[in-house]
């Protein structure tokens, strides 16, 4: 009997290093990746307010699952002191639909930016959260030139911080259980 409950303890200790192993994988992140992109800094003559601003043709479109993860984008521009860009709610592209060349009516003092925008300088850290998003641009009040700019995002996934704590407390609990089934010593020093 005492042979089959060392064998059973398996399962919990195995199942508990398995949470362990997962936020372990989770810290160093479970994928990353850099993408390379071009977009035009647009020229911006007048006031701030009454330049025109550029829009991405689609939506981001995040799934609901990604509540459990932790999804950061870092984007940086090559032309970071010409123009700027931001993250939007995707709900903006009804109000300032994107044209043929990806122009919109709006100007930056429309949106309200979940991250960048005009008065951002340097990279944009920004956590996707479920729902969808979209890009906009612009360029910075004085530029003249209709310039190519070179745009990096980096991106990483991690486990949602609340996804780890409840793996690690379930992984600690699981593999003391299953150190107790396989040796109850502590059990037989409190009989004694």
């Amino acid at each position: 009997m005492t042979m089959m409950v060392r064998i059973m303890s398996l399962l919990p200790f195995a199942t508990g290093s398995l949470c362990v192993l997962l936020v372990l994988f989770s810290l160093f992140g479970f994928a990353s990746g850099t993408i390379d992109d071009e977009i035009p800094a647009l020229p911006c003559v007048g006031p701030q307010e009454e330049c025109a601003t550029g829009m991405s043709e689609s939506d981001l479109a995040v799934p609901a699952a990604f509540f459990l993860l932790d999804v950061h984008l870092e984007i940086t521009m090559e032309l970071d002191d010409k123009a700027w860009i931001g993250i939007v709610d995707a709900e903006y592209a009804e109000e300032c639909p994107p044209g043929d060349t990806g122009l919109t009516n709006c100007t930056a003092s429309d949106y309200e930016f979940l991250a960048g925008g005009p008065d951002h300088e340097g990279s944009i850290g920004h956590n996707l959260e479920p729902g969808s998003v979209r890009f906009v641009t612009g360029g910075d009040e004085g530029a003249i030139e209709l310039q190519d700019n070179d745009v990096t995002t980096e991106w990483s996934v991690h486990l949602a911080t609340w996804v780890e704590v409840i793996l690690i407390l379930t992984g600690i609990g699981l593999c003391a259980s299953g150190m107790h089934m396989a040796f109850p010593m502590v059990a037989k020093a409190r009989k004694e």
